[in-house]
């Protein structure tokens, strides 16, 4: 089983049209990315944490000293293998309950 990488990183690499999200660490912009269900990609560095919400942002890249941009391949996150456990196991309309997270079928995803 190959493993799927959830961030293509491009140093010194950015993109417009981004939305500024704030002075935070890499990992916190990450994380802020994962949260929101359009972001595709951001972009790090001492201007600080730009999230990107549409992939034609991306088609038109330029180089950015000191800035990484992290493109996020979402498709990562829906193929995820986790191990189940009965302590672990929850039907998908708990999980939405509980959470607020909708599911989709992996089916649909193709």
């Amino acid at each position: 089983m190959t493993g799927c990488s959830l961030w293509t990183r491009k140093a010194n690499k950015a993109a417009n049209n981004g939305v500024f999200y704030g002075w935070i660490s890499e990992s916190d912009c990450m994380a802020a990315c994962l949260i929101s269900p359009v972001c595709v990609a951001i972009d790090v560095g001492p201007v600080g944490c730009v999230l990107h919400n549409n992939a034609d942002d991306l088609m038109a890249t330029y180089n950015a000293s000191d800035v990484t941009q992290l493109v996020l391949n979402r498709h990562c996150l829906r193929t995820s293998v986790r191990p189940v456990t009965k302590a672990t196991t929850l039907s998908a309309e708990n999980f939405t309950a509980s959470t607020g997270i909708i599911l989709q079928s992996l089916d649909k995803c193709n």
